[in-house]
Order: structure tokens, then sequence, then C-alpha cells
């Protein structure tokens, strides 16, 4: 097997997830990246069960990895969704010409089609899942130059018991539409995310599902959800936690006194109060070296919070340096009063715990998620494997 050029020239292939199927299959680890693909071809190419191995394990990593993720909510979901025969038949009369191949071996053309699909069923024998592969050509290169023409696959998963449909692409920012010469030019580029929306939109025709398209109800939907998944990961650790605690006498006594003693409204006391609290809270978790406490207890920690609170008119958008939880930082308790009232974030990044960090020593799964337009995302910033996606995942479908 020679591995496709498109898998090495968009980077699906990356050296700690090689490294681990190498290890796994007990052949010698190369030195480097050019090692790796050659090692893998090799293998490969030893017997018909182990191209079996190396192929599966391509079309693995093609989906998984360092991608942008899309999302929809579904309502209205219909009766014979569930039936995996009616599904089976609405997909084949949609898409007849669905070759049910995969991306290693299916001729793209400048279309996009469905090249493949699965549909899971849960115990019940009721569909649980439908996975979809659609791909075509683009071309790709920088913007005054000749393009190459390059397949890019899209992933669309419909989780019926959770009423979700999420695409999956490469981020790439370097792609276009035929342009005349194949040139590049700027007014035939392509959002990538945008393109993997109408993969999701064409899925929810055929499924004649509801889905809310309005901007500004999409966003708001989102930008609850985020204060949702804010709220999950930035409890504060038992540790500060039990010295907040041991102050509130001291809270109490000196809110009281100085309301008192200056005549102030006391409707504003419990604002006092919190006032107060985040304060001690604050000089608590940024004194010393105590990362590792907003780490240890949670499976994910914040880096970096943007929200706005259009009453106070007030922006918060705070950061840390890359995976250094912003909770044990100043600019988290300088937000924390504007989030809390507004409860709302519009964008968060995360770095998330890895299922298995045996060949990701060093290398976090950082995680944003946001909002474009009238859908909601989350980049993957690093090689996310199957389990880690899935992971993230729940945290949208619970929040």
């Amino acid at each position: 097997m020679n591995i496709p050029h498109f898998i090495d020239r968009d980077d699906y292939l990356q050296n700690p997830i090689m490294r681990k199927f190498l290890k796994s299959n007990n052949i010698s680890l190369a030195q480097n990246r050019a090692d790796y693909i050659h090692a893998l071809e090799e293998y490969s190419n030893e017997d018909t069960e182990k191209a079996q191995k190396v192929e599966d394990f391509l079309l693995k990593v093609i989906k998984e990895g360092t991608k942008d993720l899309c999302y929809r909510q579904i309502q209205n979901i219909k009766e014979w969704n569930k039936n995996p025969d009616l599904v089976k038949n609405k997909i084949d009369e949609k898409y007849p010409d669905c070759p049910k191949s995969n991306i290693l071996h299916y001729r793209n053309t400048q279309e996009r089609e469905l090249i493949d699909y699965q549909i899971k069923t849960n115990e019940n024998g009721l569909v649980s899942k439908i996975e979809f592969v659609f791909s075509r050509l683009f071309l790709c290169g920088e913007a005054g130059e000749t393009g190459d023409l390059v397949p890019f696959p899209v992933f669309v998963d419909v989780y019926l018991d959770e009423g979700f449909v999420v695409s999956r692409g490469k981020a790439k920012t370097t792609m276009y539409y035929k342009c005349e010469d194949d040139i590049l030019v700027t007014q035939n580029g392509v959002n990538s995310m945008d393109y993997a929306v109408t993969a999701i939109d064409a899925v929810i025709e055929l499924l004649d599902a509801e889905t809310e398209r309005e901007p500004a109800i999409v966003k708001r939907y989102v930008y609850e959800k985020l204060y949702n998944i804010y709220n999950l990961y930035s409890f504060t650790p038992e540790k500060v936690e039990e010295m907040v605690n041991k102050e509130q006498e001291r809270v109490e006594s000196f809110v009281n006194g100085f309301f008192s003693e200056l005549g102030l409204n006391p409707r504003n006391m419990d604002k006092a109060r919190l006032d107060a609290n985040i304060l001690i809270e604050k000089f608590v978790s940024i004194n010393g070296n105590n990362e590792d406490i907003f780490k240890n207890d949670r499976a994910a920690y914040l880096t970096k919070v943007r929200a706005d609170d259009e009453v106070e008119l007030t922006r918060v958008d705070t950061a840390s340096n890359r995976t250094v939880p912003l909770q044990c930082t100043e600019a988290f308790f300088d937000g924390k009063k504007s989030v809390i009232k507004s409860k709302q974030c519009k964008k968060l990044d995360l770095v998330f715990k890895r299922q298995d960090e045996a060949y990701q020593k060093g290398n976090p799964l950082e995680v944003q998620f946001g909002v474009r337009k009238n859908y909601g995302y989350i980049k993957f910033r690093q090689y996310a494997e199957e389990g880690d996606i899935q992971n993230v995942l729940q945290t949208i479908f619970r929040s």
C-alpha cells in the first residue's frame, strides 16, 4: 500500500498516533516522520491481514485527529427515523449512486457526494446513530498560486438519542472552489466549517427533522450552553472553598459594618457579600503555585473565557498562558462576577484530560467551544483520539 498523498499533505497522520500503532504492532520505531510512513507502508505490504490493519488505522486517523466539529440540535424526530430499514431506504432513495466505498479508494470529483454510511442500532433494534461520509475535491494552496486538487472528507454523525447532528472536517484555511487555470483567488475561498454545515443541513433535510437557524436564537442557546460548561469546570476546589467558608463570619461583619456606617441601601448587601467572597477566593487561588489543585479534581479546566453582560455593558475576555488554569490567575476573578450575572459565555477554551496520555506527553488536549453564524462549533487544537472526541461531545450533549 502507498499511503495517499493527501493524508500526509494535510497532516492527518501525526507522529504520536503513528508511534502508538507501530509499537502496538511490534514494528521497530523509526526516527522521523518520513520513516514512520515508510514503516507503515512496509508493514502493510507483508500480507493482506496487515494491509487491512493499516487501512483500518488510516481510516481511523482520517476521522479523528485535529478537527473542527460543527453541530445543530434537532427536534421533531420522526418515528421512522428509528427504523433501520426505513432509514436505509430513505438514504438509498436520496443517494442512489452511493458507492459504499471509503476515502482511501473512492475517486473524488469536484461535487460533494455521499460515499458511505453506517446505521447503528441499540439493543432494541432501533436506530441510535447514523454515520455519513461525504467527500469532494477542492483546490488547496496559497492565494495567487496554482492550487492542488485535494480530497476533503466531511463526516456527519446523527446522534438520535441525544438530538444532535455533528460534522467533522479538517481545519483548513487554504481551500478554494474551482478557479480559472487553477490559480487561487480570494473570492473563491471556502470556509471549511461553513462547508461542513451544508452537509449537516443535507442530512437534516433527509431525515425530515427540524432545527433552529435564526442566528440570534442559536447564539443565545449556545451561549447558555457554554455558561453551563463554564460552571461545570470552574467549580471552586474543596481546599479553596474551605478557606473561603472560614472567613464568612468576617465577611458578614465587614459588610454589615460598612453598610451601617455609611448608610448604604441594604438591597445591595448580597452583591457586597458576593464581591467579598470573590475577593477572598481570588487571593487564595492565586497565592503561590496552585495550578495542580485546579487540574487534578476535574476532567477539564478553563484557559480562556469570553462573555458579555449587556445589562451592565461589560465585556470579559480573559486568558491564561495556554495550558495554565485560568482559575489560578487574577483575570479569572476579575471577570467572574460579570459571567455569573449574564449567565452566558461567547467562547470557551479548555484543556481536557486524555483517556490515553502514553504517547501524548507534553501535548495537552486544547479544545475551543464557540458559535459561528447559526451553528455551534468545537475546535480540537491537537490530535484527539475517538474516545477523547466522544468525551468532549458528551459535554455538549449534557449541558
